[in-house]
């Protein structure tokens, strides 16, 4: 019997883990398409994730007119609206050129949150399977590392920055989850993959039928000891490190809360899927608020940036002695009136 032709898609917001899952398929020989984005401080071993698939998502996202890891709960909808056609025939033959010689392909990128639909639709029309891998890192520590590598030195600009990157967490958790409830998924805590790789690359097989080229045996040595490693968990930050308003935080906590009880159930629960939903509901009613209240501050922003973009008017200059033969037939007759109001000036 042939092997079952898959598309594993590994989502989850960034610095979550994503990477690490990415390259514990890549070093057990599981064709990862690249090239991929190239490996830097916040990332020193690589990210394993697709330049195409960037490029794919930034494209969506900026004709959206959205961020990649948006917080509005509108942003999936937005999204949405702006793909095409061409787009999802773009996607499809991506999928049929990568995986044209692997029964089994993987594609990371954390920007899928809003397309994994799409995603799964390009894998149907190369006769393949689409299986989701959601990444979990506890929401404090995800947005303290980002906060280390991404975030301005600047205190209040800082402690700006992990406020609306656990909204935008919360609202990536929530979109992820509603929209591969019913399919076959797995979710994966980083803190875990680090300790236990073996035993979470077990778990996927038996979840989604993952099939491993390399050995995950207790007793032979894989390339996979060396890369996942525990220096991988550079940044560990609590609740307590960050501060975060009561009512958004007590949301992050609960959906955290829900996605780990999701993990315990092998990624089906009926419960849980209902209490993301109502957390959705509390999210977008505390956002709708949220945004009420900063309203002016917002139009005050929004004014400074046109006259920031607007060019200045040229100056006028306080006296003009051209010869008239010198001045334009578009300035003529204001240069003339100029003179004359100045002759009755002085006249005065």
């Amino acid at each position: 019997m042939p092997e079952a032709r898959t598309l594993v898609l590994i989502t989850g917001t960034g610095r979550s883990g994503t990477s690490t899952m990415s390259g514990l398929f890549h070093h057990l020989g599981v064709e990862v398409p690249g090239p991929y984005l190239g490996a830097n401080a916040s990332n020193p071993k690589g990210f394993y994730e697709s330049k195409w698939s960037v490029r794919f998502h930034e494209e969506l996202c900026s004709r959206a007119r959205m961020h990649v890891m948006d917080s509005r709960p509108s942003a999936y909808d937005d999204l949405q609206a702006v793909i095409t056609p061409r787009d999802r025939a773009k996607l499809a033959r991506w999928v049929a050129k990568v995986g044209a010689e692997h029964d089994q392909i993987v594609v990371k990128d954390p920007r899928s949150v809003w397309t994994q639909q799409l995603w799964q639709e390009a894998a149907a029309a190369d006769s393949r399977d689409t299986v989701f891998i959601s990444m979990l890192r506890h929401p404090a520590e995800t947005i303290g590392s980002r906060a280390a590598y991404y975030a301005s030195a600047d205190e209040a600009k800082r402690r700006r920055y992990e406020v609306f990157n656990v909204a935008r967490w919360v609202n990536n958790q929530l979109v992820s989850e509603r929209h591969t409830r019913g399919r076959s998924r797995s979710f994966i805590g980083y803190a875990d993959l680090l300790t236990d790789w073996r035993g979470e690359a077990r778990r996927l097989s038996d979840e989604l039928g993952v099939r491993w080229p390399g050995s995950i045996a207790p007793d032979v040595v894989s390339p996979v000891d060396e890369f996942i490693t525990p220096d991988l968990r550079r940044v560990q930050v609590r609740w307590e490190d960050l501060e975060i308003p009561a009512e958004l935080q007590q949301i992050a906590v609960e959906v955290w809360e829900a996605v780990l009880a999701l993990r315990a159930a092998g990624g089906a629960d009926a419960q849980q899927s209902a209490a993301m939903d109502a957390l959705q509901l509390r999210y977008q009613e505390l956002f709708e608020r949220s945004g009420a209240i900063s309203h002016d501050a917002v139009e005050a922003r929004a004014a400074e940036r046109e006259r920031e973009q607007t060019p200045a008017p040229a100056p006028t200059p306080a006296g003009d002695d051209r010869p008239i033969r010198d001045v334009g037939a578009r300035e003529l007759l204001g240069v003339v009136g100029r003179r004359a109001a100045a002759r009755v000036r002085r006249r005065g």
